[in-house]
């Protein structure tokens, strides 16, 4: 059963813009005691979030106050970290006039944005295995869909999306793209790469995902765009094939460890042992059962692999292509244990940001990204069908129907979890696919 907010933000089409897409008209449905902005913006390179918090805090409390009434929450935390200095000093000044949300200012530590390490740090409670935070009364969304939550509430729909561009381009910075701008476009605006041969992480280093050359569109959760050569140490270890991913782990793990103490999860108190996965994966052995399906629980955000390996694998890989197969065999996540308590060496195993930068190789690319708003002279988006979690979106226009920018295009199936999609640009509908919908302005 929907709710007035609910209801204008389905409409609206707003989704998670700091994860994997989760429509938001969901959360704003269910019935918590809190609601967590998530400004930690924990992901080496990216700068998105720290610019958006600095043009539009008002905007984005008003988003927090109203999924607080949405959920009937009774309190709202803004996260961020405390060296945001002037994004907490903003948010200081506003909050003396709301009572009802406070500031919790975090450490520079990755991953302080993974919304499980987000609700423990913010209110004291753990998560369950596998679980969510609203298993713990606690709605978790990032600023820039709260600021979508504002504009929503207004009859504005989610048409233009933050990105960090930075790396291998000649004016990075932060801007503001219409939703379907090709990352040839967008990398265009920015002046052009700088060297022949580029690899496009879509997202952060730590999580992201890698393409080669200038393919792909900006979705709804495309927080940044960052460019590399195509030869990069870095983009060569993450696209390793699975099959020699395989090969050297069945052949060099040691069983350090190591992957298991700087594990998020396991310091949350989860009973996820990536060494004991990486032992089941090397003896081929499903015995004890629960070794290998602690993969179901992996929160993939490559600890393991940028930071804990002496030897340079990939538990996280390995523990993709171990889910999948878990998946095809019809074996679902039996581990939903919530833990009493973090386990002792959690404040000691918090990472600092900048060495997982380092580890990266990419800290040439960290620097100063000024804001340089939205951008203009988009003439040609791709929208895709499914940029959120949950079935695609069902196209409701036609080829060759001409379209206003807000207009919607796409809309959610009946019954089923999925988010509408909304025209970024006024034009003509030049192609309506099986994946997308091509505007031609």
């Amino acid at each position: 059963m929907g709710n007035g907010i609910s209801d204008a933000i389905k409409q609206a089409g707003v989704v998670g813009a700091g994860g994997a897409g989760f429509p938001t008209h969901v959360k704003a449905e269910s019935r918590v005691d809190t609601v967590v902005a998530n400004g930690s913006e924990c992901e080496p390179l990216l700068h998105s979030d720290q610019a958006l918090m600095l043009e539009y805090p008002k905007e984005i409390v008003a988003g927090l106050e109203q999924m607080m009434q949405a959920t009937g929450a009774s309190r709202g935390i803004l996260a961020l970290k405390a060296r945001y200095v002037e994004q907490v000093e903003a948010f200081r000044m506003l909050l003396s006039s709301h009572p009802d949300v406070t500031l919790a200012e975090l450490g520079n530590f990755y991953p302080s944005g993974d919304e499980q390490s987000l609700v423990y740090e913010t209110t004291g409670r753990i998560v369950p295995e596998g679980g969510i935070p609203l298993n713990v009364g606690v709605v978790v969304d990032n600023v820039e869909t709260l600021y979508n939550v504002h504009q929503a509430m207004k009859g504005i729909p989610v048409t233009e999306r933050t990105v960090t561009v930075v790396g291998e381009v000649r004016s990075p910075g932060v801007y503001r793209y219409p939703v379907g701008t090709t990352v040839a476009d967008a990398i265009r605006m920015c002046g052009g790469t700088t060297v022949p041969d580029v690899a496009v992480i879509d997202g952060g280093p730590m999580m992201g995902r890698i393409g080669f050359g200038l393919a792909g569109v900006i979705r709804k959760t495309t927080s940044g765009l960052i460019v590399v050569p195509a030869d990069h140490p870095f983009v060569i270890r993450r696209t390793l094939p699975v099959n020699m991913e395989l090969l050297r782990t069945v052949s060099m793990c040691c069983q350090c460890r190591e992957c298991t103490d700087l594990c998020p999860r396991y310091q949350l108190g989860h009973d996820l042992e990536p060494h004991k996965v990486m032992r089941a994966v090397i003896t081929r052995s499903e015995n004890p059962p629960h070794q290998v399906t602690q993969a179901h629980i992996c929160c993939q955000c490559g600890i393991c692999e940028t930071i804990a390996c002496p030897l340079g694998l990939s538990p996280r890989n390995v523990f993709a292509m171990v889910r999948r197969e878990l998946a095809a065999k019809g074996v679902r996540n039996p581990h939903h244990r919530k833990p009493e308590q973090v386990r002792v060496a959690y404040a000691y195993t918090k990472l600092p940001k900048e060495r997982a930068l380092a580890r990266t190789g990419l800290s040439q690319y960290d620097g100063h990204s000024p804001y340089r708003g939205p951008v203009s002279g988009v003439r040609r988006v791709e929208l895709l069908l499914s940029q959120h979690i949950g079935a695609p979106a069902k196209p409701v226009v036609r080829q060759g129907a001409f379209v206003n920018r807000g207009e919607m295009v796409a809309a959610p199936p009946d019954g089923v979890l999925s988010a509408a999609i909304h025209a970024s640009i006024s034009g003509r509908v030049t192609a309506v696919a099986s994946d997308r919908i091509v505007i031609e302005g």
